[in-house]
């Protein structure tokens, strides 16, 4: 009965275009006003190649202290060593924060294709949230830890650092993976390497299906489909968490349902085994098939299976609650084109099929993609299954663009499989002074009788944005940046192509009325160094970088600002080097001024050392500042280094004492130090924390010529146990003070 009445009403809608606003995300205000016309451009403005600097030397230096360099950074930021004048040591340093002992061994734990992304977000996180998100990757275990690895890396600050974002649910997440692949006949799981073995290991999936011979093949998923489109908890622009169905959802926030479990349940678990009553289960549905999907047209597939549980479990209609949580979704079993495309993707997933979200905001509509070894149109409401040219063909949608969201707010256009005719308007953005601008928001609309949001891009490291766009439609676009405006009234279009023609290439040049803000730096001369006793030494280098943009949809918003996404490019970027005084890094951090020394012009591979004069503290860092907004990616190394007659030597005599090393390190409980003493002396220790300041004085005592120990029970002079972190020894006897390093865990 459900299912002629569901047949019915498909019938009497006959067409989903007609029905009120069928989307499920927040308006987005347009100008109608035109204030010119943009001509066209046959060339763009070049960009001269990156300059290579030579290697260094580090014969006779030894290492003290080392930093990987494995970073996301971002626009005007700061990564890089402060030499600790008081301890004479090298400490991390960076203008989000620093990242915590306990981070640093998740980044080591991690696969090493994401360990940028992983330490540009834990970087960002308050030092709670921090070791929470770290320890969840530490203690996770093989074959989970990618996976949840994967999640931390990719899911915005703003959310890993709010009370919605739950370590047991990532760990749920990737658990309940597994569990269903050992389920479900048609897909298995492939793990490729493991945490305990480091370097690049992935997982991802293998599935049969049916060519359009009826043969069944197997073919695997590629590594970054996989972790995006299966194992991201977040599908588009609803929070990642535990949901109570019973509770209306907020129209304004989508946050008031967000409740712990078990009364909150998590969309990939709680669909895959609801029953409710004489709805069917899809858990039970799922387990008859075979196969992901067949090309030969016949049944019994996957996707065939999951279209026909959405449409035993919803009906196309709606009131005045529009949730965007799939586990809210299911049960008002009621929605339109939004709700039907975002539980459409969870039940793909949970099903460990690769599954988007596709929209054309301008047209007012959203359906599905999944993915068979290329991405397939699909929208189960209406039984559309690989058929891209339904919505122009039958239903009369002329599209101006259309885009595939990911769920960390990522457009990508792909108008060319929803047009019959389709052309690209490419656009390059430049100053006052022809210097292309990195990370300028693009916005594209299209004008029937008034102004309509159609897509938005963020302009690449040449400047460059790219939208592919149907045919017989009429363009205009507006650029936003933190300096200058195009036009330079605020909401306001310039008029692009008045009739698109098919096959057309549009190029356009914008040119922003105002310079590209640069950094005031004053080179001044490496200060002198009597002793070539201490210095830093760099080797970094890019080999890509992130096109940087805000998340137009995120629930999370309504804690703050925007979130942003990233779009990889595999282009090398540039960075410089420099290094400053205190004063200086002040002045830098907030109006980019100031004098530094040793400096690197911004450059793809960079090498560098700064002898260290004692004296007073030192900041030697990688600098992102010349950029407007995209993010460069790092790889490589910075030390901290003693010169040999400096350093240790085991090999030499012992002149007054030398501190070897702290066991076991890192460590919770207890560390002991080893000292050996030239002769017996009377020797002052101290511990310190990584801001110099004093956590733990011992009593002055005479050591014995030798080896000697001394522990440390992690408690500071009160008595209390410290906090996780790096943590110095001191020890002098005399005019001798040496220093050596440890970190806590908690």
């Amino acid at each position: 009965m459900k299912v002629s009445y569901l047949v019915l009403l498909l019938v009497l809608c006959t067409g989903l275009f007609a029905t009120p606003r069928g989307l499920t995300v927040r308006e987005i205000p347009v100008s109608d006003v035109v204030v010119g016309v943009q001509p066209q451009v046959t060339e763009f403005i070049t960009v001269p190649p990156i300059a290579t600097p030579e290697p260094l030397d580090r014969e006779e230096w030894q290492t003290m202290d080392y930093m990987d360099l494995d970073f996301l950074l971002p626009a005007k930021a700061q990564y890089g060593m402060q030499f600790n004048n008081s301890l004479s040591t090298g400490v991390p340093m960076g203008s989000m924060g620093s990242l915590l002992p306990e981070s640093r061994l998740a980044i080591q734990k991690a696969p090493d294709w994401f360990r940028a992304e992983l330490s540009g977000t834990l970087v960002q996180l308050t030092a709670e949230k921090q070791l929470i998100w770290a320890n969840l990757i530490n203690n996770a275990v093989d074959p989970y830890v990618d996976e949840i690895a994967f999640c931390v890396a990719n899911s915005s600050p703003l959310y890993l650092n709010s009370s919605y974002a739950l370590p047991e649910m990532f760990t749920e997440n990737a658990v309940a993976i597994y569990a269903m692949a050992g389920q479900l006949p048609y897909v298995q799981v492939v793990d490729t390497g493991l945490s305990t073995q480091g370097g690049n290991y992935y997982s991802t999936t293998s599935y049969f299906k049916k060519n359009e011979a009826g043969v069944t093949v197997q073919v695997s998923v590629p590594r970054e489909i996989y972790y995006w489109y299966i194992v991201h908890p977040k599908i588009t622009d609803e929070i990642a968490a535990y949901i109570d169905p019973i509770i209306v959802e907020n129209n304004s926030t989508h946050t008031n349902n967000i409740v712990a479990p078990p009364v909150g349940k998590f969309w990939r678990t709680y669909l895959y085994s609801l029953a409710d009553g004489e709805y069917p289960v899809l858990s039970q549905a799922l387990a008859e098939c075979q196969t992901l999907f067949n090309r030969d047209g016949s049944d019994n597939d996957a996707i065939r299976k999951i279209q026909w549980w959405i449409n035993q479990n919803m009906s196309f209609t709606s009131n005045n609650e529009r949730p965007h949580q799939p586990v809210r979704i299911i049960a008002k079993r009621i929605g339109r084109c939004g709700e039907y495309a975002d539980l459409t993707a969870a039940c793909a997933r949970l099903a460990l099929i690769p599954c988007t979200s596709i929209n054309s905001i301008s047209t007012d509509h959203t359906w599905n993609e999944f993915w068979d070894e290329n991405w397939v149109a699909w929208e189960p409401v209406n039984g559309y299954i690989n058929d891209p040219l339904v919505y122009e063909n039958g239903w009369g949608k002329v599209f101006g663009s259309v885009f595939e969201t990911r769920s960390a707010g990522l457009f990508t256009p792909v108008t060319e499989r929803y047009s019959q005719g389709s052309a690209t308007i490419r656009i390059q953005v430049v100053d006052i002074n022809l210097q292309p601008v990195d990370g300028a928001r693009v916005v594209l609309a299209i004008y029937e009788t008034t102004n309509r949001f159609d897509n938005e891009q963020y302009t690449d490291n040449e400047g460059f944005v790219l939208f592919t766009i149907g045919d017989n439609r009429n363009f205009r676009a507006r650029v936003e940046t933190n300096f200058a405006l195009y036009p330079a009234l605020a909401g306001t279009y310039i008029q692009l192509v008045e009739n698109s023609v098919s096959g057309e290439n549009y190029m356009y040049l914008f040119v922003l009325p105002m310079p590209l803000p640069q950094p005031a730096l004053e080179q001044i001369p490496t200060p002198v160094d009597s002793v070539l006793d201490h210095r830093f030494s760099i080797s970094y280098q890019s080999y890509g970088y992130y096109v940087t943009g805000f998340n137009l949809w995120d629930d999370i918003d309504i804690l703050g600002p925007k979130p942003y996404h990233y779009k990889y490019v595999a282009n090398p970027s540039n960075a410089s080097f420099m290094v400053m005084d205190t004063d200086n890094l002040l002045f830098w951090q907030i109006d980019s001024m100031g004098s530094a020394s040793n400096y690197l012009s911004p450059t793809s591979n960079g090498n560098a050392t700064f002898d260290i004069p004692v004296g007073q503290d030192w900041f030697a860092f990688v600098d992102n500042s010349h950029r407007h907004r995209n993010a460069v990616q790092l790889t490589g190394w910075m030390v901290y280094e003693r010169n040999g007659s400096s350093a240790v030597d085991e090999m030499a005599p012992i002149v007054g004492f030398e501190l070897g090393n702290s066991y076991p390190n890192p460590f919770s409980s207890e560390m002991k130090l080893s000292l050996k003493m030239a002769d017996t002396a009377l020797l002052n220790l101290e511990i310190y924390n990584i801001k110099g300041q004093l956590v733990r004085s011992f009593p002055a005592a005479t050591y014995k010529k030798g080896s000697n120990t001394l522990a440390w029970d992690a408690k500071d002079n009160s008595g209390s146990k410290v906090s996780s972190g790096i943590y110095f020894w001191r020890a002098q006897s005399g005019s001798q003070i040496k220093t050596s390093k440890m970190a806590v865990i908690r």
